[in-house]
Parts: C-alpha cells; structure tokens; sequence
C-alpha cells in the first residue's frame, strides 16, 4: 500500500486542519479528492497548482491514487512560466492553476513511469523536470518516517510550499502514519501562524536555513512552546554558529533538532544528522538515511545509491514516456569528503546551481529568463548560496526593471540582487564564458 491510498486503519483519524479553522478526517480528503478528479481518465497528465490547503492536498493525493502523472507548481507561479510548461508537455488537464492559461492540451495514457514531475529549480520555474514513480516516493517516505520515527500523534504546521520538495516530503511521511498535518499559508512574521502552532499544539517544524535565521531573530528559544518536540533543517548549509545554538536549545529542552541534505533528484532526502550528534558535527550533512548509501568518487563527488533516487528527467513531452534511466545511482554534483566517523560534510558544487532562501536554483536558467525579458545575450548570472544573486550586464542597466522581474517571477527581494554593469562578458577562445574572471 503507498502512502496516498485509501487506507482503512486511520480514516477517521484527522488528516488536516487549514487556515480557516476546517478540519478533514481521512476519509473526508479521499472523498473530497476523488470527486475532484472523476472526470479525469488513469494516465492522464495533469499540471496542477497548489498551496498549502485542504483542497491541493486532497486532489494530488487523489491523482496519485488515479494514477494521473502530476506536474505540481505553486498557484502563485508566475503565469508566463507556468504557459511555457503548458507548451513543453502540453497536459491534458490543468488543475486549481488560477490567472490566464494556455488553452493548449495534449493526450497522454502515461500508465507507467513517472507519477510526479518536479522542476529542478522550483524557483525559476525550470522546464526541466525530475521524473519520480510511486516507488521513489513510497521508498524516500518510509525512510523519513523510519529515522524521524514519525507516528499518528504527530501535527507538523507547513512552513514550505506543497510544490518545493521538501515541503512535500513532509506532508508525504505524515500522511502515511495517519497524523494530522496543520496546512497553512501563514508566514513566520505574522500572529495567525503562532496563534495555529499554539491552538493546535504543533509538534514539529521543518525550515530551509533562511527559516532558521527569521526563527532566530524571532527568539523562538525564548517562545512558550511546549508541544513542539522536533526541528528539521535541509535545503542548504545551516551557518554552524546557529546549527550549534538550535540543537543546544533543543538538547536542553528535551527535544530534537535535526539537520538533513537532500535533491529533487532523489525524491528528498539523501543523509541526515542524529540529533545526539548534531552538537559535535558542526557543518556535517551526516549519514545516509535508512536503505540509502553514498560512495565518493575519485575527485569527490558524493554517488548516492537508493530506491528513492528518480528516473531521470523530462525537458519535452516525449521524455516523459522514457524509462528508468538512473537505475538508482545518483550523481549529485556536490563535493564532499567524511570524516573518521564516516560523517559526510560537503565542500562545494561542481555545476552552476546555489542555494538560496532554501531553493535550488540554477543560475542558467535565470540567464535565460532574464535575456528574454532583457532582450539581450549580453548578460550572465553568478551567484553563491545564500548571499544572493549578480547580474552582470553590457549595457546601462534598467534596475528598476530587473529589480521587478526577479520579485515577480522568483521572489527574489532587492537585498538578494547585485545588478553590475561590465564593458565586456569575458570568455575563452571557443566562446564559453569564463564566470571566475567575474569578481
């Protein structure tokens, strides 16, 4: 049985509670999702768009459970990023997607391969996606529930989107234990989030390191709340002062506090800190999680191994009908190197991606963009993780303008942007831009 079937031990068990205040037993969601999707046909692609709310959560669960393969994006993705996916893989429905859509759709009986398609950089809205099968979700799943020991008793509050693969994963390990999930879109800053952690006594919280900064100046140690028992970190490198004041305030208030590093590509989480070692492993990703291993190769790179790693990826609508192209290796394009204790800690990446505000995000596919909406070629992206991002370009820049692009169609806010003007991009003999003569 997989984690989104109808799954008789916990029906009555409540599933959500959203920002409204509404509750759902189990079997209220799977009823709720399967009229949602009755006139979809099995095999049917289907783009869909979420947020954390009773509605999103039933419906997917239910196309999962129809065997409909979803492309899942925010409902407040920009609407000329979400027409390009309508116009690469041309689904046959398009669900809870507000705002302008493309009226084109395609006819697709995908009965195997990929039950859920996520982009590589949910934050650029990348074309490129991670093919992932029922398997790959099943197994990274009961992994996740297995070393956080995750049971009915749970109340996670969702302080990710639904679409980021992290957050997901969150909402996957605990409906498959039948625990009751706090679906919100409340942010840290405002009253209303506190006000359903205390009112429903949450009792964990997962957060990219952008999440534990704000939680920090928030004084969250200091807060008066003592049905929270967990803390998860993953989605980027957790500065190793504040790693080391959280799992203290944890260890001494008797809870855990974990930290994790995982990809799109595998499902979600690949290796994971204990918390009884997290004081001691400043900086450490750790180990593998269970039914996972990771092998380093001659220069470095961490090879992950696992049932939970992807299929491979999509970038037309022909690809989806591809099989299985990994056979569960997984390179990862992260360097890294152990320690005596066999404890992984990463030195750096060996593609253009960073990380910021817990989002993978691929600098060449903000190229892209930007030089479609720029109308130009004279322009190229570096970046570093967690510092932001700087666009250098050969011409008087508009930064009001570019300003606006990178808020709207990544939230990107103008502490994150760096906008340079260069008299030339520099590149090597056959053309390629040479990005570390950029400083």
């Amino acid at each position: 049985m997989y984690f989104f079937d109808r799954n008789k031990e916990f029906a009555d068990n409540t599933a959500c509670i959203d920002d409204s205040g509404a509750s759902f037993t189990y079997r209220q969601l799977w009823d709720m999702g399967d009229e949602a999707v009755s006139g979809i046909s099995e095999g049917s692609l289907v783009l869909m768009g979420c947020r954390n709310d009773a509605e999103s959560l039933g419906t997917y669960l239910a196309l999962l459970r129809k065997g409909c393969p979803v492309i899942l994006m925010g409902q407040k993705s920009d609407v000329s990023l979400v027409n390009r996916m309508i116009q690469t893989y041309r689904p046959d429905e398009v669900l809870l997607m507000p705002g302008e859509i493309s009226e084109e759709r395609g006819t697709h009986r995908l009965t195997e391969g990929p039950a859920l398609l996520l982009s590589t950089s949910g934050s650029t809205g990348a074309q490129k996606l991670v093919r992932l099968s029922r398997e790959n979700l099943q197994s990274n799943c009961d992994s996740i529930v297995e070393y956080l020991g995750i049971t009915a008793e749970e109340k996670p509050i969702t302080t990710l989107p639904m679409e980021y693969t992290y957050g997901l994963s969150v909402i996957h390990s605990h409906i498959a234990v039948g625990a009751t999930v706090i679906l919100t879109e409340r942010t840290l800053f405002e009253k209303e989030f506190w006000d359903l952690v205390r009112e429903h006594g949450v009792t964990s919280m997962a957060g990219v390191p952008y999440t534990y900064e704000m939680l920090n100046r928030l004084r969250i140690t200091e807060m008066d709340l003592p049905a929270l028992k967990t803390l998860t970190q993953a989605g980027g490198h957790l500065k190793p002062e504040l790693q080391e004041k959280m799992a203290g305030w944890a260890a001494d208030t008797g809870r855990r506090f974990f930290v994790m590093y995982g990809q799109t590509e595998a499902t979600a989480r690949m290796s994971y800190v204990p918390p009884e070692r997290c004081l001691d492993k400043p900086g450490s990703i750790g180990i593998p999680v269970p039914g996972g291993r990771i092998d380093l190769a001659e220069d470095g790179e961490m090879i992950y191994y696992g049932k939970n790693v992807s299929l491979g990826y999509a970038t037309c609508e022909e690809d989806l009908l591809k099989g299985d192209e990994n056979h569960g290796r997984l390179e990862t394009g992260d360097i890294a190197y152990r320690d005596e204790e066999g404890y992984l800690y990463i030195k750096g990446r060996k593609k253009r991606f960073i990380k910021l505000q817990g989002k993978r995000i691929s600098l060449d596919e903000l190229q892209d963009v930007l030089r479609e909406e720029l109308e130009t070629d004279n322009l190229v992206c570096t970046g570093r993780d967690d510092e932001g991002v700087t666009l250098w370009i050969v011409c008087e820049p508009d930064k009001e303008r570019i300003l606006n692009i990178f808020a709207e169609k990544w939230d990107m806010r103008s502490r994150m942007v760096n906008i340079r003007k260069i008299d030339a991009i520099p590149r090597n003999a056959s053309g390629k831009v040479i990005y570390a003569d950029l400083k």
